[in-house]
């Protein structure tokens, strides 16, 4: 039996208003405690719609860095100082070529993957329009700057794109200083997997939009 500090939220369909301010504070409480796992006994997964439940109870809000990912609530890595700085510079050369082309950047939010147990928030996404009341789909390219996520990042969310269809999913491994180039998913896995290296130039197979692994760094 293993122990760890775990996101605790409630789990089941609360009703919006049943909520009260006391019960919100108490779950927040919750939510930083020693949780114990015993990994041997089965695990209910929560649906993209329990946590939708969630956030419109007040059970999750803002303050609650968390992604839901193949049914789990994952607390997401803190954000150092070269995570933000890597994601300031790829939105700023980014920004133009996107509104360009009628598109959108999608920066640390949900993100639709057509999954009912997954939804993870990339740190950034090129993605379609999308109406106020959705979360995006069909992103054209996600993001990850890997850092203490970087196993995550690798394995498990390169899976849940792929299932996903994203044709294109970088991962920077800040401490390697490189960027990981994940390309055509077939059945949950990307078949085309290379590793950049600072001095290369990477470019996006969907949009002329290209950088340079070391401007990221």
């Amino acid at each position: 039996m293993t122990t760890r500090a775990l996101s605790f939220p409630v789990v089941g369909t609360v009703a919006h208003g049943e909520i009260s301010h006391n019960d919100a504070q108490a779950i927040r409480t919750i939510a930083v405690m020693p949780v114990y796992v015993d990994e041997t006994l089965p695990l209910h997964p929560l649906s993209v719609a329990n946590v939708m439940e969630m956030v419109r109870a007040g059970i999750l809000d803002a303050d609650d860095r968390v992604e839901l990912l193949d049914g789990v609530l994952v607390e997401m890595s803190p954000q150092g100082s070269p995570h933000a700085y890597a994601i300031r510079r790829l939105n700023a050369v980014a920004a133009p070529i996107v509104t360009a082309a009628g598109l959108e950047l999608s920066i640390q939010a949900p993100l639709d993957v057509g999954s009912p147990i997954s939804l993870p928030e990339p740190d950034l996404a090129i993605v379609p329009s999308t109406e106020r009341d959705r979360h995006p789909t069909g992103a054209l390219l996600v993001v990850e700057m890997g850092a203490t996520s970087l196993r995550i990042d690798l394995v498990r969310k390169a899976r849940i794109y792929a299932t996903g269809n994203v044709p294109e999913y970088w991962v920077l491994d800040v401490k390697r200083r490189a960027l990981v180039v994940h390309r055509e998913p077939v059945d949950g896995c990307y078949t085309d997997v290379r590793t950049c290296g600072e001095d290369e130039t990477v470019m996006l197979a969907a949009l002329d939009l290209s950088i340079q692994v070391s401007s990221l760094l």
